[in-house]
C-alpha cells in the first residue's frame, strides 16, 4: 500500500500520478507482472501506463455518467433559443413568454407600446396588440422555455443511452473483442434503433442481434426517422463515442471495489483530520475489516416500493448481507495486550 502527502509531491493534483509510479516500482521490484491497470479517466495516467507496457482501462461507470450528463445538458434539457424566431411570429401567449423582457421592451419600443411593467405586464400587452387568444386574460406565464428536442426528456433517453452503452460494453467483454470498432458502432446504432431504423441490428453479432427488427416502420419509436431529434441524437454519439475514446472502454471494467475499500478507508482515517504518526496503523485497520467483510453471504432479497420519480429507474430489489463481524479486532488486542 503506498501512501503519500501534498507536502511529499509539491501539490494535490500530482499525488495521483506520483502514487502510481510508486506503487509500479514496487510490485516490479518484487516480480509481479502487471497487465491491467483500471482507472478513472485521466491522461496522465494512461501516459504512464504506456511507458510500462501495461494495458489502460477505464472505469466504465464514470463513461456512461459523463455521456448521460452531457446528453441532459446538450440535447434533452437544452431550451429553445428565442433568436429563432421573432414576436411577430407568436400566436399563443405562452409563445411570446419565450422572449426575454429585454426583447419584449425592444418590441414594445418598435411599436410605439408601454414598456415599463413586469414580465407578465408586457406579454398581456403585447398579446392585445397582437390580437392573440385570449389577449389580456390574467394567465400565469410559463417561465421555463419549451424543450428543443422534448422527445428526448418525454422518454427520458438520457438514462436510456447510459444503459445502452453498459450493455454494448458488456456484451463486448463477453465477446471477447479488443477492437473499438464494433463496440463503438453498436452504442452509434442507439440513434437509428430509438428512430425504428434496424438495418444495423440485423448485422450485429447474435448476442446484440435486435429483438424488435420486425417491428413495423414507426411502431415504437421514440422519435421520427430522419428529423431532427434524430439527427441531433447520431451526432452526439459520433461526436463523444468514438473508437480512439471506446479502446479503454472494451473489457467493461469496473473500480466500484476500490471506491468501496476507500469508504472503509474513511471510517478509521477520516479526510478531515491529518493522522501523522498513526495513518499507516489506521490504513492497516481499514484492510483487516475489509478482507474479512469482503466476501459476507447474502440472506435475504427483498423488493422496494417507491413512488420516488427520482429513484425509479434504480434497482427495485435489495440484497441484505450477513452482519459484519470484527473477529480482527479481538485479534489484534490478544496479540497486542496479551
Amino acid at each position: 500500500m503506498v501512501t503519500l502527502t501534498r507536502k511529499q509531491v509539491g501539490s494535490s493534483w500530482k499525488i495521483n500520478t506520483a502514487a502510481l509510479e510508486q506503487a509500479l516500482t514496487l510490485l516490479e521490484a518484487k516480480g509481479l507482472a502487471i497487465a491491467e491497470v483500471i482507472h478513472d479517466d485521466n491522461t496522465q495516467v494512461d501516459s504512464i501506463l504506456h511507458q510500462h507496457n501495461i494495458v489502460s482501462q477505464k472505469d466504465l461507470w464514470h463513461k456512461c455518467k459523463n455521456v448521460m450528463s452531457k446528453f441532459k445538458e446538450l440535447l434533452q434539457e437544452k431550451r429553445r433559443s428565442p433568436n429563432d424566431s421573432t414576436v411577430e411570429c407568436a400566436e399563443t401567449i405562452a409563445q411570446v413568454a419565450v422572449f426575454s423582457i429585454a426583447q419584449l421592451k425592444d418590441y414594445c419600443r418598435d411599436n410605439g407600446l408601454q414598456q415599463t411593467g413586469s414580465k407578465l405586464q408586457l406579454v398581456q400587452r403585447m398579446s392585445v396588440h397582437l390580437k392573440l387568444p385570449e389577449a389580456g386574460a390574467n394567465t400565469e406565464i410559463q417561465r421555463q422555455r419549451p424543450l428543443k428536442y422534448p422527445e428526448l426528456a418525454a422518454h427520458d433517453l438520457a438514462y436510456k443511452l447510459k444503459s445502452w452503452i453498459y450493455t454494448c460494453a458488456k456484451n463486448a467483454a463477453v465477446r471477447g473483442d479488443t477492437t473499438p470498432q464494433l463496440l463503438t458502432l453498436d452504442i452509434h446504432n442507439a440513434a437509428n434503433h430509438w428512430a425504428g431504423d434496424h438495418s444495423t441490428c440485423r448485422i450485429l453479432p447474435g448476442v446484440r442481434k435486435c429483438v424488435t427488427e420486425n417491428w413495423s416502420a414507426g411502431q415504437m419509436c421514440k422519435y421520427p426517422e430522419g428529423g431532427e431529434t434524430h439527427k441531433a441524437v447520431a451526432d452526439f454519439l459520433k461526436k463523444y463515442i468514438t473508437e480512439i475514446k471506446m479502446k479503454c472502454y472494451v473489457r467493461a471494467r469496473e473500480n466500484f471495489i476500490s471506491e468501496t475499500f476507500h469508504s472503509v478507508i474513511n471510517k478509521f482515517a477520516t479526510k478531515r483530520i491529518h493522522f501523522d504518526t498513526s495513518h499507516t496503523a489506521r490504513l492497516a485497520c481499514a484492510a483487516m475489516d475489509w478482507n474479512e467483510n469482503i466476501r459476507r453471504e447474502v440472506w435475504a432479497v427483498y423488493h422496494r416500493a417507491s413512488n420516488d420519480t427520482a429513484v425509479r429507474h434504480r434497482a427495485k430489489t435489495n440484497k441484505a448481507l450477513m452482519d459484519k463481524t470484527s473477529v480482527w479486532k479481538t485479534a489484534l488486542a490478544n496479540r497486542v495486550f496479551i
